[in-house]
């Protein structure tokens, strides 16, 4: 009986098939370079339009579409992942992250980045005239997110404590952060409003 084969990832499955390890480098080399172009695919498959749909709402010939989509991300164009995005109603957002600040500093710029799109919900129940529908979606959706970080930030740090060799608990620092703000003097409502503009 022929043994399971199990792979990491397609670039070693393709290395194995063709009993070649420099294959293995193209392939990933090629999924490294296509992760914009496998997202626009992923959001067209998503919404359900066609390339030629999509193509008369880009105003262009469908080929256009089929070139997009079998490149590359270093074969396209800035220009055209804005009118592709567009077009399936998506709003683009370019952002430049400095990998050479510290990793701390990069999750801290991601936090606030965060923050800001939780403001917007606010924004937004505050819009809604107590409409119980929309602010009950928003506060689900609100406990969510701090479920899922919640989830993520343990699952990291029980493999940071690994990697480290801590035995410390992180509720045990959990428990010291929070006695310390226990200890310290209660923050009414009114100190921490911010005034409106």
């Amino acid at each position: 009986m022929a043994e399971k084969m199990r792979f990491k990832s397609v670039a070693e499955a393709a290395a194995f098939l063709a009993v070649d390890d420099t294959v293995k480098n193209l392939v990933q080399d090629e999924i490294d370079n296509s992760q914009i172009v496998n997202n626009l695919l992923r959001l067209r498959l998503r919404k359900g339009v066609s390339q030629k749909e999509l193509s008369k709402s880009m105003g262009c010939d469908s080929s256009k579409i089929s070139r997009i989509e079998a490149g590359n991300d270093l074969q396209l164009k800035i220009g055209d992942i804005s009118q592709y995005a567009s077009a399936l109603g998506v709003q683009m957002n370019v952002v430049f992250e400095d990998t050479t600040l510290p990793v701390a500093e990069q999750i801290k710029c991601n936090v606030f980045s965060i923050h800001e799109k939780l403001e917007q919900l606010v924004g937004l129940a505050k819009q809604v005239d107590g409409d119980e529908t929309i602010i009950n979606a928003i506060n689900s959706f609100y406990k969510e997110v701090l479920f899922n970080f919640l989830v993520r930030f343990a699952d990291s740090h029980g493999r940071l404590r690994v990697a480290s060799g801590s035995t410390k608990s992180p509720l045990s620092n959990a428990r010291n952060q929070r006695d310390l703000y226990n200890e310290e003097e209660p923050v009414s409502e009114a100190q921490t409003e911010t005034p409106q503009s």
